[in-house]
C-alpha cells in the first residue's frame, strides 16, 4: 500500500470495556460523514465484523505483528470527506497490553482518543460476567477476583490515563462518563460529534436510541433459551407456541421458572451476585483512584463511592 495514500483512524474509542463503547461506536455508524466499515465490508467480512470495530491492532503482539499496511486496509474504503476511527477496549487494559499507548503514538501521533468511564465496581462486574458467560459461570465473581486482577484493572482509570498523557497531551482527549450518554445522550454526542470533527447538529437519537451489550439481557436470553429447549423440542410445540400471545409465553416461562428444573438450570447458566461485602471492599480499593480522578476531570465522582 501506498504509504502517501495511507488511510488511518482520525480518532480511538480506547475504552473502558463495558462502560458504552459498543453504544458510542454504533451511534456513529449512523452519522453519514463517519465511515461505517461493518456496513462496507464485503459479505464474507461480515463473518468477521468484530475486526472492524474492534481490530486490538496496537494491543495485541500478534496482530500488531500484521503490519500498519494491514491495520490501513481496514479503513482503504473511507471517501476522503469521512471520519473513520475504531473501537478497542484492549488499549485501556495497561496490565494486559502495557505498548499498547506508545504503540499509538508511533503510528497515529495526531490522533483523537475517546475515553468513557463507568462506576468501577459496576464496570469491573460486568466484565466479569462477560468473560464468564460461556463457562456457564463455574467461578463466583470472588473467585475470580481472587485468581485474576483482570477485571480489577481496567477499573483503574487513572492508571490508564497517565500511560498515555506520557505521549499525548491532554487535548488529544475527550473523556466522558457512561453516565453523560445515559443521562444526556444528545449533548453526549453532539460533544462527540463535534470533538471529532463531523457535524454535530446531525440528531443521532432519531432513528431509535441504540442499545449495545446489554450483558444482563443477554444473560436472561440464554436462561430463557435454556429453560424452554426441552419444550421446542416436543413435535408439534414450536407451532403452537408461536400462535400464542406473547403474554401467554411470558407467563409460562415465569412459572417454568419456579420449578426445580429452572432453579436448576438458573445455578448453572446464571452468576451469583456480587457480594455486599465484596462491594465495600472494592469501593475501598478504588477510593484513592477515584478521588485523583475527580480532581483530574474536575468532576464530583462521589457516587462512586456508594
Amino acid at each position: 500500500m501506498d504509504r502517501n495514500a495511507m488511510r488511518l483512524p482520525d480518532f480511538l474509542i480506547i475504552g473502558a470495556a463495558k462502560s458504552g463503547t459498543t453504544t458510542l461506536f454504533d451511534y456513529l455508524c449512523l452519522h453519514p460523514q463517519f465511515y461505517n466499515p461493518i456496513k462496507d465490508a464485503d459479505f464474507f467480512d461480515l463473518k468477521k465484523k468484530h475486526i472492524y470495530k474492534e481490530p486490538n491492532f496496537f494491543s495485541r503482539d500478534d496482530i500488531y505483528a500484521k503490519g500498519i499496511d494491514w491495520y490501513a486496509f481496514l479503513f482503504s474504503r473511507a471517501e476522503p470527506h469521512q471520519a473513520c476511527g475504531e473501537a478497542t477496549t484492549d488499549y485501556t487494559k495497561y496490565s494486559q497490553f502495557p505498548e499498547s499507548a506508545a504503540r499509538i503514538a508511533q503510528h497515529l501521533p495526531h490522533v483523537k482518543m475517546i475515553y468513557i468511564m463507568r462506576h468501577p465496581v459496576e464496570r469491573a462486574y460486568s466484565y466479569y460476567l462477560q468473560l464468564n458467560a460461556k463457562s456457564k459461570f463455574k467461578e463466583s465473581f470472588e473467585e475470580h477476583i481472587q485468581k485474576t486482577s483482570v477485571s480489577l484493572d481496567g477499573s483503574d482509570y487513572m492508571l490508564q490515563i497517565e500511560q498515555y498523557l506520557k505521549f499525548f497531551p491532554i487535548e488529544s482527549f475527550l473523556f466522558l462518563l457512561t453516565d453523560d450518554l445515559s443521562q444526556q445522550p444528545r449533548e453526549t454526542l453532539k460533544k462527540l460529534c463535534n470533538f471529532i470533527g463531523i457535524d454535530d447538529e446531525i440528531d443521532l437519537l432519531k432513528e431509535n436510541e441504540v442499545k449495545s451489550n446489554q450483558a444482563r439481557k443477554r444473560l436472561e436470553y440464554t436462561y430463557r433459551s435454556r429453560l424452554t429447549a426441552p419444550l421446542r423440542k416436543v413435535p408439534g410445540v414450536n407451532s403452537v407456541r408461536l400462535l400464542l400471545p406473547q403474554s401467554w409465553r411470558d407467563q409460562a416461562y415465569r412459572l417454568l421458572k419456579k420449578t426445580p428444573y429452572g432453579e436448576w438450570v438458573k445455578k448453572e447458566y446464571l452468576p451469583q451476585q456480587m457480594r455486599p461485602e465484596t462491594r465495600q471492599m472494592l469501593l475501598e480499593r478504588f477510593h484513592e483512584s477515584n478521588q485523583r480522578l475527580a480532581e483530574f476531570l474536575n468532576r464530583d465522582l462521589s457516587h462512586w463511592s456508594k
